[in-house]
Parts: structure tokens; C-alpha cells; sequence
């Protein structure tokens, strides 16, 4: 019905749209309510710094070459995260398989065995270049990768330190050149127990100290 230029809604009409609204709403509840969030995962360093529970190249207890599966994932559960991970089969390598676990921790495992590869996992806490040489050092080698996008070229780097079989990953910059400072951030860290998994002689660069490579 129409009054003076003005739509009147029948009031059954809007009675049964508050009464689906209502219904939708239990229902989005219901399900939010089925399926419970996923728990976080407090990082903090991943013991890289603190050595708590453990230190490079160890992750909650777990080392490459020498942690099963089993031990893995009992690991995992006892941390109340396993429920946030799922096993992955490796698309490009026959056998191989994977951990993940939110995108924040990978668990790799070597072909045709049971026992970790490889451990990667992103710091919940902030970890920076200066702070983990103050600690251990000068790295052994700088790998400073081309990215190939030609429309916005861009450079990747990482820190090398060979005795404790680990990568750390640096924040991408613009193309040419790379600027490593004392409070540039570690994004990653990689563990492996084969030291050519670390290395890769065509990109590796020798640690000059901070400034461009």
C-alpha cells in the first residue's frame, strides 16, 4: 500500500524477516560454537636466543637428524598446538612429507625415514641482526637472492652460520642493492642436518660487516 509517496511494509512482512534474521543468528552461533578457534602458538624466540627449552640448531627439542615423527608430534601435543598443524605431502619430491603448522613452524622429515630434516619456524618475539651476533658472532656468509619479478624487483637475504646448521631470513628490500643494519629483524630461522640445505655457492656472499651487498 502506498500513503503520500511513502511505501508501507505489512507489519506480517516484517515480523518474518526479524524472525529469519533471529534464525540466522542462532545458526552462525551454533556454528562458531562447533568449531572451536585453533590455538595460538606464543613462539616467543624459539629458544634461538634464550635457549629455552633448547638452542640451535633445536626447536622445543626437536633436531634435525636425530627426532622421529612420533617424537614430533608428541612434542607438539604436549605444547598444545598439534591440534593447529597438519601433516602435508611434499608436491615436488617423492616421499617427502611435512609438519606444518599455521604456516609458523614446518616440521620436514628426510625421504624414505622418520627422522626430522629440517625445522623452520617464525619468531613470535622480535630477534635482530645485532643481537644474534652479539651472541654468536659473525655470520659465516651472506646468500643474497634476486627476486625475479621485473615489474618490482626485489632482493632476499639471508645469514648463514654453518656450526649451528641455520638460515635466518631477512626482510626483503627494493632492488639494487641490500642494507643490513644492527635492528634489521630476523623473519625466520632455519634448521637443517644437511649443511648444504643452508649453503648455495652461486648466491653466497662473504660477511663484511653492515652496509650494502
Amino acid at each position: 500500500m502506498v500513503l503520500k509517496g511513502r511505501s508501507i511494509v505489512p507489519g506480517r512482512y516484517v515480523r518474518r524477516v526479524r524472525a529469519c534474521s533471529v534464525i540466522l543468528m542462532c545458526l552462525a552461533l551454533s556454528v562458531c560454537t562447533y568449531f572451536p578457534t585453533k590455538p595460538t602458538m606464543d613462539i616467543g624466540d624459539g629458544g634461538f636466543l634464550s635457549g629455552e627449552p633448547c638452542g640451535p640448531p633445536c626447536l622445543w627439542g626437536i633436531v634435525p637428524g636425530e627426532t622421529t615423527e612420533a617424537e614430533v608430534v608428541e612434542i607438539l601435543e604436549q605444547r598444545g598446538i598439534y591440534a593447529a598443524c597438519e601433516t602435508r605431502v611434499s608436491k615436488f619430491v617423492e616421499g617427502s612429507k611435512g609438519i606444518d603448522c599455521g604456516s609458523r613452524v614446518f616440521i620436514s622429515f628426510e625421504q624414505g625415514d622418520d627422522r626430522v630434516q629440517g625445522v623452520y619456524f617464525k619468531p613470535s618475539s622480535s630477534i635482530t641482526v645485532q643481537e644474534v651476533i652479539a651472541k654468536y658472532g659473525a655470520p659465516d656468509g651472506v646468500l643474497v637472492y634476486p627476486e625475479s619479478v621485473p615489474e618490482h624487483p626485489r632482493i632476499s637475504v639471508y645469514l648463514i652460520y654453518s656450526s649451528m646448521l641455520s638460515r635466518l631470513e631477512l626482510p626483503t628490500q627494493e632492488w639494487p642493492g641490500y642494507i643490513v643494519e644492527p635492528s634489521t629483524p630476523i623473519l625466520s630461522v632455519f634448521y637443517t642436518a644437511q649443511p648444504s640445505d643452508i649453503r648455495d655457492s652461486l648466491f653466497l656472499k662473504r660477511w663484511i660487516g653492515y652496509g650494502e651487498y
